[in-house]
């Protein structure tokens, strides 16, 4: 997946959760494959209890995984612990080195 992808993907289920209006379909949690760390996405952690966070939703760097976008609802099926869920936030411009 690239940046684009995954930015259209995230303002997909954003839009999606706020047509109807249910909150567990918004962004919950983004898993990143490790090749795109650091060089497609570009992660922000302001606290340890924050976390990584990518857009405003947490965010976790894996070797082995595909990168998928879970929604709310998914992350509380799911038992996970990543903290509070954020608003999702702009998309970062794209920087061409």
């Amino acid at each position: 997946m690239t940046k684009e992808e995954i930015d259209a993907l995230l303002d997909d289920m954003a839009a999606e959760a706020a047509t109807s209006g249910d909150e567990g379909l918004k962004p919950g949690l983004l898993y990143l494959r490790a090749s795109l760390y650091g060089t497609e996405i570009r992660t922000e952690t302001t606290s340890a209890v924050r976390g990584q966070r990518y857009r405003g939703v947490r965010v976790r760097v894996l070797r082995e995984v595909e990168t998928e976008v879970l929604t709310r609802a998914d992350v509380v099926a799911k038992g996970l612990d990543i903290g509070d869920f954020e608003d999702l936030t702009d998309a970062p411009p794209r920087v061409v080195i």
